[in-house]
């Protein structure tokens, strides 16, 4: 027969008593066993990470909210660890707070932790370096990113008066954004608290004596900058970068690569080696991963090989695809692929993919998560081309075109967060992509054109 419904909170605390007088088995389930409740709250339907640490040696992750049981009983603490959301073009990253921790875990008792998760501030974006002087950088989540035609900005950063000429972006672990500002000869830095307020006074500015164009950061932390008007790469060591605040006047570098090529994009493969395009010369860099750490402290190296190709004529922007594969954004608008394999060998020969298909001139380039290769346009324009075009060879027209209603000229950019998949490991071993060489009529190379980046003279 049902409990009436007075009856039913009497009954639900006698038998609550009837648990404590056995010793609430229930809790730890095994003898001399405890147990932790772990709430996790999230924004979005997204899973948490929270690690927990107990007496033993072993950890658990837990994703959503779950009663750990058969605990040894002891001291516990939980840490909220960051996670990316998954998504089909940019993830947003979730970043968490523990309240309850450290906590003690005892036989026959229920405690309890919570993390509460957040959005990371400027993450699930794609956030676009602009010349002109409206807006420094301006960001564009997933669904945007899914729409076509002129829309507006999901979040702005800096409005100016002044010329902005941010030709570089990139984002560290922490998801700070650092910026290169090529004629201004500014790196700046925005933590994700700066861009999800839209500031215009960024948490580093560095004012250098030459023009800073690429920006890439390495799987140790380490910040390289390359320096078109002074044919170097500086790199500039974790520690020293960790530790800038406010305004600086160039910082010593920890090494410096020789690249007489006039060098604009960096791109790191897994392998820790980098590959630098040149404006000047039509070559891409590699600087061997050896190399770099032979190079020690306040060392020059120079590059260890080279691709060379007439379709790198003023070369600009680099990216690796999931397979492996380096692509190249020209200014003299072409784009550009090696694949995986012709990177292993000693004599890659002519890229595998040269097409110009489009009135653009391409600048930095990004991958998002379903494989779609982004571009800089020297337009208000970001040109967007899918896989199957990328196989096909077939561009003579993006996929699908995003206009910021700013106006500007967009040139850097990257995705916050960065494809964890790619690049993909030094071992350079083949998987998809085209094949067969498909290439177009390689353009005239004309040394001393009067060219400068951003400002391309066609013949």
């Amino acid at each position: 027969m049902e409990l009436r419904s007075f009856v039913r909170p009497m009954a639900t605390l006698l038998l609550a008593l009837a648990s404590a007088a056995c010793g609430n088995r229930e809790v730890g389930t095994a003898p001399e066993s405890g147990a932790l409740i772990v709430v996790v709250n999230t924004p979005i339907a997204r899973a948490g990470a929270v690690a927990i640490h107990g007496p033993t040696t072993n950890t658990t992750i837990v994703a959503h909210t779950d009663t750990l049981r058969g605990l040894t009983p002891g001291q516990y603490s939980a840490q909220a660890n960051n996670v990316a959301a998954p998504d089909s073009l940019v993830s947003p990253v979730l970043t968490g707070v523990v309240t309850g921790s450290p906590v003690m875990v005892e036989v026959g008792q229920l405690n309890s932790v919570t993390a509460t998760y957040t959005i990371r501030g400027g993450s699930g974006r794609l956030w676009v370096g602009k010349w002109g002087s409206v807006n420094l950088a301006e960001g564009f989540t997933s669904p945007q990113l899914a729409t076509t035609g002129t829309v507006a900005a999901a979040d702005t950063l800096g409005t100016g008066t002044d010329s902005i000429t941010i030709s570089g972006t990139a984002f560290d672990s922490a998801g700070n954004m650092w910026v290169t500002d090529y004629i201004n000869q500014q790196i700046l830095k925005f933590t994700p608290e700066q861009l999800a307020s839209g500031v215009s006074t960024p948490a580093v500015a560095i004012l250098t004596s030459k023009e800073p164009w690429g920006i890439a950061l390495d799987a140790h932390g380490n910040l390289w900058v390359s320096f078109y008007n002074g044919n170097k790469v500086l790199q500039y060591a974790a520690a020293d970068v960790h530790g800038w605040s406010g305004a600086l006047t160039d910082p010593t570098p920890a090494l410096t690569v020789a690249a007489p090529n006039g060098p604009l994009g960096l791109a790191f493969d897994h392998g820790g080696n980098l590959w630098v395009a040149g404006f000047d010369v039509p070559m891409i860099y590699k600087v061997a991963s050896t190399a770099i750490d032979a190079g020690g402290i306040g060392g020059t190296i120079a590059p260890t090989d080279s691709l060379e190709s007439a379709f790198l004529v003023h070369g600009s922007g680099l990216a690796f695809d999931r397979a492996g594969n380096l692509w190249e954004g020209t200014e003299s608008g072409y784009i550009v692929s090696y694949t995986s394999s012709q990177l292993g060998v000693a004599s890659p020969g002519e890229p595998n993919f040269a097409q110009q298909g489009t009135a653009y001139s391409f600048d930095e380039v990004a991958f998002d998560n379903s494989g779609n290769l982004w571009a800089g346009t020297e337009t208000p324009d970001v040109a967007m081309f899918s896989p199957a075009q990328l196989t096909s060879g077939d561009l003579s027209a993006p996929a699908r075109i995003l206009t910021a209603a700013s106006g500007g000229r967009t040139f850097g950019l990257g995705f916050d967060t960065h494809d964890a998949a790619l690049p993909i490991s030094s071992s350079y071993a083949f998987v998809g992509g085209a094949s067969t060489p498909r290439r177009s009529t390689p353009p005239q190379v004309h040394f001393r054109d009067g060219s400068r980046p951003g400002n391309v003279q066609r013949r």
